[in-house]
């Protein structure tokens, strides 16, 4: 049980975060913990925060019976206040101080890359489901699920106060295990500073997050993810990541294992670039050897410790090989047997993640690419497992993001897609034709731009032919769509496509 805010005073002095706190504060005892004036309950404790943060969301909180208020920034108040230097940080802290730090009651294993964060976290779900029924919760960009069922998630790393009431939901629920997501953005915006994990896995990093409301630079996208990694004990890293000597710096003094192929496939790197001689000289923990992709699954072998096991999966593509690889580790490092874990992704799927469906001789893929290396994995993946005919592309690409992304799929499309269908995918502020405008200057092929997503699927399922793939990419199994600042329903990429074939086979 947390004790009076003089405990948070001392945390938050430690920290070095600590500007001012009113006399007598550190002998209230608040009663909830509340970022959103209109949620506030009598005796909150009420957080001062956000880019567009006024002096009437104090107002209103105060009105409401707020006790005390955090805040970087100075207000006259008729109630208690703290101040700080830094309101991010301190907000994660005073969440983590309320709630009774939730996450060191349970094992907490977090995932962060530019590509694959959810496939690992719900592959490693399914192992640990294997291996404890019933246990362990997921906080990914698909749902949050505290045990008892998943609720929609729009963010990839919950904010602070949310992660912290979740951590304690699912403790509350019998959960042991907890498999989360962490975005650079969390990183950026300290929403799990002060949190440690037992375990870390690093997929990958690769330019994406650029601009807008995103990341300033490479360089500090990059940051941001390999400053998740100083958090960690054990750290798991693919050793075919880019920038990976800066990945290495970030886990001086932690556990480290390895993880790639017995022969790096140069060609998913950028254009130019080789695979690290630093990770080339460094021995691998996990080496993939004997990979067997097909339509039906993969299959591998993985070295680890000194001993080869055989695996294999319902999971499509090589590149879902490197995601199981690193849920595996993660699983031995919690002392999980191979057996268990065979049984825990033999028949795995994920919603959205390469899902496969077939009508009329030819296959249809929903996807949720949505940047370089999930497009280059996913066309990559596409010709191996089906050798198809033509690929017919439709996709789009979200408002409010990286240039750099608009300008990478039309590059790859051109390079890869035989036809291809622009369409919508959450625009949010901005215009989706001109969006697809955007990306249509960097593609020669056949291209078309039809703003609605439903009929531009709708376009290029009726426009296949035998021995062709459809790839439909970015939202993967979403059902709604982002349009302004909120949401809208959205029948979904695979419920758009088994739609259209009951009307096919209903004529």
């Amino acid at each position: 049980m947390r004790g009076t805010v003089k405990e948070l005073l001392d945390i938050l002095a430690a920290e070095g975060l600590l500007t001012e706190a009113s006399a007598g504060a550190g002998e209230l005892s608040p009663s909830s913990l509340s970022a959103n004036s209109r949620e506030v309950s009598p005796g909150a404790l009420f957080i001062c925060k956000g880019f567009t943060f006024k002096k009437e969301y104090l107002d209103m909180a105060v009105s409401k019976g707020a006790s005390l208020f955090l805040s970087e920034e100075r207000f006259e108040a008729p109630i208690p206040h703290i101040y700080v230097k830094d309101i991010r940080k301190a907000v994660s802290l005073a969440a983590r101080w309320f709630y009774g730090y939730p996450g060191e009651r349970m094992s907490v294993t977090g995932i962060t890359g530019t590509k694959g964060k959810t496939t690992t976290a719900y592959i490693l779900k399914a192992i640990l489901d294997a291996a404890h029924p019933g246990k362990t919760a997921v906080f990914s960009t698909m749902e949050i699920d505290t045990g008892r069922g998943g609720r929609v998630s729009h963010l990839t790393t919950p904010e602070p106060v949310e992660l912290q009431s979740y951590f304690n939901e699912a403790l509350e629920n019998g959960c042991t295990h907890v498999v989360m997501e962490v975005s650079s953005q969390a990183m950026k915006l300290s929403r799990v500073y002060g949190e440690r994990f037992p375990i870390g896995i690093f997929l990958n990093v690769d330019e994406d997050h650029i601009g807008g409301q995103e990341h300033a630079t490479l360089e500090e996208y990059v940051d941001c993810k390999t400053s998740f990694l100083t958090q960690c004990d054990t750290v798991i890293v693919n050793r075919e990541t880019r920038f990976f000597d800066k990945v290495l710096s970030a886990c001086a003094g932690k556990r480290l294992l390895l993880y790639g192929h017995e022969n790096p496939q140069e060609e998913l790197l950028r254009e130019g670039e080789t695979v690290s001689k630093q990770a080339l000289s460094l021995p691998l923990s996990g080496v993939i050897r004997n990979v067997d992709c097909g339509g039906q699954g993969s299959r591998f072998e993985l070295g680890y410790e000194g001993h080869w096991y055989a695996f294999e999966s319902s999971l499509v593509g090589r590149f879902n090989v490197e995601n199981l690889t690193a849920a595996i580790l993660a699983a031995f490092v919690m002392g999980i047997d191979p057996g268990t874990i065979q049984e825990g992704i033999r028949n795995i799927q994920i919603p959205g993640r390469m899902a496969v469906m077939e009508y009329g001789g030819f296959h249809i893929v929903v996807d949720f690419a949505h940047n370089y290396l999930s497009f280059l994995n996913l066309y990559h993946a596409v010709m191996d497992t089906f050798a198809p005919k033509r690929i017919r592309a439709v996709f789009g690409s979200a408002g409010e993001r990286s240039g750099v992304r608009r300008r990478d799929m039309g590059l790859l499309a051109d390079r890869y897609a035989d036809c291809v269908y622009l369409t919508e995918d959450d625009p949010g502020h901005e215009d989706p034709e001109q969006i697809c405008e955007e990306i249509r200057s960097y593609i020669k092929k056949p291209c078309v731009i039809i703003t609605d997503r439903e009929q531009a699927i709708r376009r290029a399922l009726s426009e296949a032919q035998p021995g062709d793939v459809v790839l439909l990419a970015g939202k993967g199994s979403d059902t709604t769509m982002r349009v302004g600042s909120g949401y809208v329903p959205y029948i979904s990429d695979a419920g758009a496509v088994k739609k259209w074939i009951a009307e096919q086979k209903r004529k």
